[in-house]
């Protein structure tokens, strides 16, 4: 009997490019994919400071619970006018497409930019992925929490 890997599987499933708004989304290297999770790792020291001038981060819970309504729709238009270019900056990093171009291109705007989103995750198999790591972690969990002899 011929062993079938899961990559074999994937690639007569998954596409390997879809073309949206004249670019290409292909399927992401692991390695490509670790660069940007290495870009996320700075978020929080870059973000938290500019939602939250003065802020020590070890404070960040204590202060989130006081805030008042006027100092939470100050954070909410902060967010709103921080957090798009971190997205746009980690999309990038993810297809491979230049941050210039995500944020110039006419042909894109935020509908093409969700168009663009969607497409990636079909293709890299997000879905996928994401019920293998349940199933990876329910398998975890119900060895750990299993009493006696299974054999």
């Amino acid at each position: 009997m011929e062993e079938r890997t899961y990559g074999d599987s994937l690639s007569m499933s998954l596409p390997r490019e879809r073309m949206v708004r004249g670019y290409a989304i292909r399927r992401m290297p692991i390695g490509q994919y670790l660069r940007a999770a290495q870009t996320l790792r700075d978020w929080p020291e870059d973000v938290l400071p500019r939602l939250l001038p003065g802020l020590h981060p070890g404070n960040l819970l204590n202060r989130l619970r006081r805030l008042t309504a006027e100092e939470m729709q100050t954070l909410f238009q902060r967010a709103l006018a921080i957090l798009p270019g971190y997205a746009v900056s980690l999309f990038a990093a993810l297809s491979g497409i230049e941050e210039r171009a995500l944020l110039e291109d006419e042909a894109i705007g935020l509908d093409g930019l969700m168009e663009m989103l969607e497409a990636w995750l079909h293709v890299n198999g997000i879905e996928n992925f994401i019920k293998a790591a349940g199933a990876l972690q329910d398998k975890v969990r119900s060895f750990k929490t299993g009493t006696g002899s299974k054999g």
